[in-house]
């Protein structure tokens, strides 16, 4: 009955033993849940630690070429800053920070996935001289767009299309030594996130993501960094 003496055939039509089905079958469904969620969790992690290191290795090797007293500093199980202080010319000093995917938590990794976010390597270098530009090309969706907009903002530059990317930038020359650094990525242009040249240090930073290090020979990026480098010099 409903309050007020009302029958209701539709609650007179569910009985106690459909209500114990339910409870039979959303239990085991719940468990059977929360299980999955604790073996992803762990798992997770331990993907996400042998990841972090395989990272580690392959940054130190992109950087060994470059000489300099190295350093390295772990922030957390997935990620890393490797640090170079007197590298060879045209370098001053490097940072080198990685930062694996999640994978702890499903929901999150397939969010990531959707956004393209992977395995990342922000390189961040110290010139020996001042570059006489500035200017940001990003991804307009990744995670270090904000950080682009920002620093645009501050400087006044108007945000462009850029081909895939977003181009910030004051006036024709910026715009041409963007398209000559993206020109330099080559093949590897597809797995830039973000190219930043700022006046005061870190000059050139360089974002990358690297699911796949075997993919791209350490020395090709070695050398691929003294190239930005030399062109970002060279006006």
């Amino acid at each position: 009955m409903r309050p007020g003496g009302v029958h209701c055939g539709a609650c007179a039509e569910i009985g106690p033993g459909v209500l114990e089905v339910t409870d039979t079958v959303g239990l085991p469904v719940l468990l059977g849940l929360g299980a999955v969620l604790i073996v992803w969790y762990f798992a997770g992690n331990e993907l996400m630690r042998r990841r972090a290191h395989r990272l580690a290795v392959w940054s130190k090797r992109v950087i060994d070429p470059l000489d300099g007293t190295q350093s390295i500093r772990w922030l957390g199980s997935q990620a890393f800053r490797l640090e170079v202080e007197g590298a060879r010319a045209p370098f001053r000093a490097l940072m080198v920070t990685g930062l694996v995917e999640t994978w702890e938590v499903p929901f999150i990794w397939a969010w990531n996935r959707l956004h393209g976010r992977r395995d990342l390597v922000l390189m961040q270098l110290t010139l020996r001289h001042q570059p006489l530009w500035g200017l940001e090309v990003f991804r307009g969706q990744s995670v270090l767009a904000g950080d682009a907009r920002h620093f645009a903002r501050q400087e006044g530059w108007q945000e462009t299309s850029f081909d895939d990317f977003r181009l910030a930038a004051a006036g024709a020359r910026p715009s041409q030594l963007a398209s000559d650094l993206v020109g330099i990525l080559g093949h590897e242009r597809r797995r830039l996130v973000r190219l930043g040249v700022r006046r005061q240090a870190p000059h050139l930073s360089l974002a990358l993501n690297v699911s796949a290090p075997a993919e791209l020979e350490p020395r090709e990026l070695s050398d691929l960094l003294q190239q930005l480098s030399e062109r970002v010099l060279r006006d």
